[in-house]
């Protein structure tokens, strides 16, 4: 789970009451005066055929550049868990290119040296503390740009594709319901680039989550949560019977589909 920024009180005042048309004006993360945009994703995870009207916020110069590297890190691992296609495409005509050139040998370096296989070859582990930093300012990005406010809370997400060691098998559970939980309360994401990236997502006024399922280059599928402050991932598991339960539901449903 990731640790939440809390609000600061001069800085709350500031977006309350902003209009969608005010989203470039503070920075999505801290609510200083932004200077920059922050795109959500990170651009560099599109090919350039892939960037029309990319989702934006505002950001301030610090947490523009504090990012920078870390989305240099982690497109190599997302491209390398994607489409082969589109991901694995980009990664080999550019993303390795740009790796080898001098300058960046250090971070080829790091990226290597902290990298694993976990579910088979298409599945990278890296540190889980950049791994979380990555999701969290993705999740933050999207509750910023939909309700035009900074988030007051953490965050937690849950990967296909990556193994997350510190995670409880019963808060697992709680993220294989999340889409059945959820079913015709969805709202589509605004994304116009869905190879790449597509999301839909809610709001539970009741949990005070904002709750997303994102997809990364149409196979890496992320779920991502909100969570008040106070709350960890823990306080939503689901105990081991009632996610059998859940799923014993699912089988019977689906085979009542096919035989009809």
């Amino acid at each position: 789970m990731t640790k939440g920024t809390t609000w600061d009180k001069d800085n709350k005042e500031k977006v309350e009451g902003m209009k969608k048309e005010d989203i470039h004006k503070f920075c999505y993360w801290c609510g200083d005066n932004a200077t920059t945009t922050e795109h959500v994703p990170p651009k560099n995870l599109f090919p350039k055929e892939f960037r029309d009207n990319p989702i934006t916020v505002g950001s301030c110069t610090t947490h523009n550049n504090e990012f920078s590297k870390l989305d240099e890190r982690m497109r190599v691992h997302m491209q390398t868990m994607g489409d082969p296609i589109i991901a694995k495409s980009e990664l080999e005509n550019k993303t390795t290119r740009g790796l080898l050139r001098n300058e960046s040998r250090g971070l080829l370096t790091e990226i290597v040296s902290n990298s694993g296989d976990y579910f088979g070859e298409s599945s990278q582990r890296e540190r889980l503390d950049y791994v979380e930093k990555y999701f969290e300012k993705i999740i933050r990005g999207l509750y910023y740009y939909h309700f035009i406010k900074r988030l007051n809370g953490s965050t937690s997400f849950f990967s296909n594709k990556i193994e997350l060691v510190e995670i409880s098998a019963n808060a697992h559970f709680y993220y294989y319901m999340l889409d059945d939980k959820y079913a015709g309360k969805w709202k589509e994401g605004d994304s116009k680039n869905k190879d790449v990236f597509d999301y839909k997502f809610h709001f539970d006024e009741t949990a005070e989550q904002f709750i997303t399922i994102m997809k990364f280059y149409k196979v890496h599928i992320v779920h991502g949560v909100t969570l008040p402050q106070g709350k960890h991932i823990d306080d939503y598991a689901i105990e081991f019977e009632d996610f059998e339960k859940w799923r014993k539901g699912k089988k019977s449903t689906s085979e009542l589909v096919q035989k009809t």
